[in-house]
């Protein structure tokens, strides 16, 4: 059965009713009225009202008007949506109608009992008595009511703290919630922007909006009692929620905030198709540093970027998986290190591949100090991006490779014994220099270089950059274009087990961009070989028991099974000239074998140790690796056609030629 819309009798004494008072064409249904819109040129009711369960007026226009706007044409502000702020009489007048309204139902139900009196049971006695006891109370607290002086009568309210005012002001305009760390965050219910309770962004936010609404600063130490009450409240009463910089998601679901001013706008990514949204899933804070995104415009390509980021034309398959890899946070990140000469635009490249994915106030800086500037960069950074460096110690390259991975941070909280403060984050990286600074193993493993020509042909870079700043928004959605295409194809990529490196999920995604590029999955893997192979060479030459090792194996192929001491020995025929970090004991040589075994597997050389023998004796193995048949290299599937279409917001799913996406990309 459908009810009917009826024409409604408007109440007052709340702020809904002051507000329906007010408007044209009212009209209700159940629960909810509908209303002419006074903020546009209605023709037809667009505007949904309803009562909150506090008193409030909730308000919603469908054609998109701003409540602001909506109340301001009506002569009102936000502020008198909130009972609150409603006068002695009219707080009065909307608890009478609260009253009244419970007694009415707990005398329908007496009255229903006194109609047939034969079907009452036994259970049904203590619920008429409890109606009627409500009955009798309602009637005192009636009767209270209006026997109460009116305002002008009534004597001065006690007036609440400001610190109790703005407790009220913030639960009224923000939710809070706390992530996994327990730090509490405040969405703001307009906007939908996440701000740090702790932050001064948000202190800040706060204050100007409680002038905005009241006139009135308040005290410094009504705003620390404030947010120190807020604190309590979301950490204690509010919901868990996960918190992220610019990118979100996971499995093929990914999120790119574009970090507008007073929007919660973001890129929404998936497998064959991007768009636009404005209601998240995903909470996303926007610390101070951080820029907004151009909105994505579909169907460019991306040769504006190859104008100013000066990379070679053999690592672009590799420049952009990185790209695309950075939008996808459930991957462990590959670290991209940019040499070259001095000259050759290593920070201009490594810029614009910045500001392309992730604007910053400091898109290039300087070599971090400690461990601890690295994780506090991190946690205010979606991307890390440092130039001119030229040595990083192994605590720091430890540091970089728990952060590729995702990993976190503790130290003592100031002026505390007992508490901890924690980041815990997973960020992509960029760094440059002219020389390599990437040189411990476990890092190199998780590094892509990219050697930048020398520049023959010198440009204006003041006009460069314009065309650049002009041209993100096409580059950007090119970069998302071919990111969906990839994600769509990466199901159908394979890489044979013995052909599978560390970074197999960025491998995986190289070989899917390679195809959405209109190339082949072996183009990108060549790429992807060399890079390696530089690694695995400065990996080498960083390690002097390795190039011994190397060295031995040539001069001897069939290796040693003995004790570390005797492999010591016969390693120091070997030994590089002038080396000063040479292993002074069988365990230094044990350690650094054990460090150097991947680069030298990878060489087919094997290390194993084989622990202790007679006479509590370590035995290392040093020989040639045993290969076994490769198998096949890597062929790609025949991929649906449906796949290699791509979809965005609004537009349908288009088929791009093999030759024609070679030619958008490079």
């Amino acid at each position: 059965m459908t009810d009917s819309v009826t024409p409604l009798r408007r109440p007052g004494g709340d702020p809904l009713g002051l507000l329906l008072s007010r408007l044209d064409d009212v009209k209700q249904y159940r629960a909810r009225y509908s209303a002419r819109c006074p903020a546009h040129d209605d023709k037809s009711p667009s505007l949904s009202l309803s009562r909150g369960e506090d008193g409030r007026a909730l308000v919603y226009c469908y054609a998109g008007c701003e409540n602001r706007d909506v109340l301001a044409a009506v002569g009102m502000k936000l502020r008198d949506l909130f009972p609150g702020n409603l006068s002695h009489e009219q707080r009065q007048q909307y608890r009478r109608t609260t009253l009244e309204k419970e007694r009415s139902f707990e005398r329908m139900i007496i009255d229903a009992a006194k109609g047939k009196p034969q079907d009452l049971r036994d259970e049904d006695i203590p619920r008429l008595a409890q109606a009627q006891e409500r009955i009798d109370q309602l009637d005192r607290e009636l009767s209270a009511l209006d026997e109460s002086p009116s305002e002008d009568q009534a004597e001065p309210e006690e007036k609440q703290s400001q610190a109790s005012h703005l407790v009220k002001f913030v639960e009224q305009r923000f939710e809070l919630f706390h992530d996994a760390n327990k730090e509490v965050y405040a969405c703001d219910l307009k906007t939908g922007e996440v701000r740090n309770l702790a932050s001064r962004q948000f202190r800040d936010c706060l204050l100007a909006s409680f002038y905005n609404e009241t006139g009135k600063t308040p005290r410094e130490q009504s705003v620390r009692e404030a947010l120190s009450t807020l604190a309590g409240l979301g950490r204690f009463h509010g919901e868990q929620h996960e918190v992220c910089l610019r990118f979100a998601g996971a499995a093929g679901d990914y999120w790119i905030d574009l970090a507008m001013p007073g929007s919660s706008r973001a890129v929404r990514l998936r497998p064959g198709r991007w768009e636009i949204v404005e209601s998240l899933e995903v909470a996303f804070v926007r610390p101070e540093s951080m820029q907004p995104l151009p909105v994505p415009v579909p169907g460019g390509n991306l040769d504006l970027l190859w104008k100013v980021a000066n990379v070679p034309h053999g690592c672009r398959l590799l420049v952009l998986a990185w790209l695309v890899e950075c939008l996808r946070p459930d991957t462990p990140f590959p670290v991209a290190e940019l040499l070259g000469e001095q000259g050759s635009a290593k920070s201009t490249t490594q810029m614009a591949l910045r500001r392309l994915i992730d604007p910053n106030a400091c898109d290039l800086r300087g070599a971090p100090k400690s461990v601890e500037d690295i994780f506090v960069s991190a946690g205010a950074c979606a991307l890390m991006s440092y130039e001119n460096i030229s040595h990083l110690s192994a605590p720091m390259q430890d540091a970089l490779c728990v952060l590729a991975t995702g990993g976190g941070f503790a130290k003592r909280k100031l002026y505390s014994d007992t508490e901890e403060s924690v980041i815990s984050v997973k960020r992509p990286i960029i760094l440059n220099g002219i020389s390599a600074a990437v040189t411990a193993q476990d890092l190199v493993d998780r590094a892509i270089t990219i050697e930048t020509p020398v520049i023959s042909e010198r440009q204006e870079v003041t006009n460069l950059w314009r065309e650049y700043e002009e041209g993100r928004a096409r580059l950007l959605g090119a970069l998302l274009d071919l990111a969906a295409k990839a994600l769509a194809i990466l199901p159908d990529m394979r890489l044979p087990a013995d052909d599978r490196p560390r970074l197999v999920e960025f491998a995986l995604l190289g070989m899917a961009v390679a195809v959405a590029a209109g190339q082949k999955p072996e183009d990108f893997l060549r790429e992807f070989g060399a890079s390696r192979q530089e690694s695995l060479a400065r990996t080498i030459d960083a390690s002097p028991v390795a190039a011994a090792v190397v060295d031995m194996i040539a001069g001897r192929p069939q290796g040693m099974n003995a004790s570390a001491k005797e492999i010591l020995q016969t390693l120091e025929q070997y030994r590089p000239t002038g080396c000063d970090s040479w292993p002074k004991s069988p365990k230094g040589l044990g350690d650094a074998l054990r460090r150097a075994a991947p680069a030298l597997r990878q060489l087919g050389i094997e290390c194993k140790c084989h622990g202790k023998g007679s006479g509590g004796v370590v035995r290392w193995e040093v020989r040639k690796k045993v290969s076994a048949a490769k198998s096949q290299m890597s062929q790609v599937p025949n991929v649906p056609a449906e796949k290699l279409g791509l979809g965005t917001s609004g537009t349908s799913v288009r088929k791009i030629s093999s030759a024609t996406s070679q030619s958008e990309y490079f």
